[in-house]
């Protein structure tokens, strides 16, 4: 528990120096007007997990965290900033789901309730960048509208982990992007909507690389302005 609050305080201070510019706001709307329950689910890769959460805070998301004790401390940060978490994790390497079916069903009901939901689609252990089924599963079966969300930080800490996770530095701009969404319908399309989320996602990075460069001529709207 010392841990998590020590990274807590940590991410709170980092999160304070943050300045962030959100583009694609108008992607939320039009997700929203064609979702069943009026909310939608954001895709984002797993590296930039952290910043992508507290871009949205005060804006209450349901994310599935690890169930492992690594992931405590993410569990607890999220919670102390509004997230509604679910904790579950996928099968070990002896193939013991650890609560990774319950997880996913609770997300969906929670989907269907109207919450708004994020996914690390290449998560919990890769490979990186690549959309793996599961986001598509949980929208077919929520009847909710796919965001594709990049959160890409100026400067940053890269981690040498699986998916080369990265830590924003204090003081970093931080361009949000909301891609067009994708409306994954028919089952029969599954993997199409999969190769669609992960082309959207690469497109959004080149566009975030943009977005920094002309940083001073970029609407400060952000996403409280948008409701």
């Amino acid at each position: 528990m010392f841990l998590s609050y020590i990274i807590y305080f940590i991410a709170k201070a980092f999160s304070a120096s943050y300045r962030y510019k959100y583009l694609g706001l108008e992607n939320i709307a039009n997700a929203q007007s064609q979702s069943k329950h009026k909310n939608y689910l954001l895709g984002i890769w797993h590296q930039n997990l952290l910043h992508g959460i507290l871009a949205q805070v005060g804006n209450p998301h349901i994310v599935i965290v690890s169930k492992s004790k690594d992931a405590d401390p993410v569990a607890f940060t999220c919670r102390k900033i509004g997230t509604i978490v679910v904790r579950g994790s996928s099968r070990n390497a002896q193939g013991v789901d650890k609560n990774g079916k319950e997880a996913k069903l609770e997300m969906i009901e929670k989907l269907k309730e109207g919450y708004p939901g994020a996914v690390t689609v290449d998560g919990p252990k890769g490979p990186a960048k690549k959309v793996k089924p599961g986001i598509v599963d949980m929208a077919l079966k929520s009847e909710t509208v796919i965001i594709p969300y990049l959160p890409i930080p100026e400067s940053y800490w890269s981690f040498n982990s699986w998916d080369k996770f990265r830590l924003p530095k204090p003081f970093s701009r931080i361009v949000v992007l909301y891609g067009k969404p994708i409306v994954a319908s028919s089952s029969e399309n599954f993997e199409s909507y999969q190769v669609e989320l992960e082309s959207s996602l690469n497109d959004l990075e080149e566009k975030a690389k943009e977005a920094l460069v002309n940083w001073k001529n970029l609407s400060s709207k952000n996403w409280h302005q948008n409701k």
